[in-house]
């Protein structure tokens, strides 16, 4: 038997029980969550409770189950784990204090190493993610993502047409901390940081575009925020979409997936060095 534990934040303040669980343990199916409920094994500050149960900041959420979520692993070795992460799970400091990619992780390692993240994936991307296990590891990977020595690829589906249907654009991006959000501008301002995204289209089906992404810079919501910026929402993005083009497609999770990887490393993972990685997208 396995436990799940979350620490409600202040933003979940009064919402449903089996509403906060199926945002704290994203990873949990519908089914075992209503089957905890059933059995009564689920806990709201070591108290047995109910799903209609209203939640509260601060208090601690204990679900049993012997259901156990595994991230599916691209490659391995002694140094380095490669995961192809599902949307719909943060890789740290979740927002509503539950399962994570590295609390997930951690548990898979059992005390033999402690993962740790090299870079990161927006809680609504997919695709391939990349960790390490030791010290030395973790540094020759952070300063080959500091440098862009790493080669990231992307597909997404966005609305419409691209025109050219292949490009690379700049700009620049500034991030609101208090929204959580970034916005596009076109010329340099105060806290603004030069962006570069470039794009191929890979089909058009007369109203989708199917585009293969390379940051060449990587920024928060990069990808995101820069096509929406161009006209070009991706499909299923709630923050910088179209809600009306999505509800016409039925789309509610985010069409990106980090599909490409290739290693430009040294050092203690110069056997590395060249590597390519590719994943197809889900969509």
């Amino acid at each position: 038997m396995r436990i799940y534990e979350a620490v409600v934040p202040g933003r979940a303040e009064g919402m449903r029980l089996d509403k906060y669980i199926s945002l704290a343990f994203s990873l949990l199916p519908a089914a075992v969550t209503r089957d905890a409920f059933s059995h009564r094994d689920v806990k709201v500050d070591g108290k047995r409770s109910g799903k209609e149960t209203p939640v509260l900041s601060g208090q601690r959420i204990q679900l049993y189950t012997g259901y156990a979520p595994e991230l599916p692993v691209v490659y391995e070795d002694d140094r380095i784990l490669l995961l192809n992460k599902p949307a719909g799970i943060s890789c740290d400091e979740d927002e509503w204090g539950g399962m994570t990619v590295l609390s997930l992780m951690a548990e898979r390692a059992k005390g033999a190493y402690t993962p740790r993240l090299c870079h990161r994936l927006d809680h609504p991307t997919c695709g391939l993610l990349l960790l390490c296990k030791d010290d030395e590891s973790e540094s020759v990977l952070l300063e080959a993502f500091k440098n862009r020595a790493l080669d990231k690829k992307y597909q997404c589906l966005v609305r419409g047409e691209m025109r050219p249907p292949a490009a690379l654009k700049e700009a620049y991006l500034i991030k609101n901390a208090e929204t959580a959000t970034v916005r596009i501008a076109t010329h340099e301002t105060p806290g603004a940081l030069p962006i570069a995204t470039q794009y191929e289209t890979l089909d058009f089906d007369g109203a989708i575009s199917r585009l293969l992404v390379t940051l060449l810079t990587g920024r928060t919501h990069q990808i995101r925020a820069h096509l929406a910026f161009l006209a070009h929402p991706i499909l299923g993005d709630d923050k910088y979409g179209d809600r009306a083009f999505n509800k016409r497609y039925k789309t509610t999770s985010l069409r990106l997936c980090a599909t490409e990887l290739t290693l430009h490393v040294s050092g203690c993972l110069a056997d590395l060095d060249g590597k390519a990685f590719a994943i197809d997208p889900p969509f």
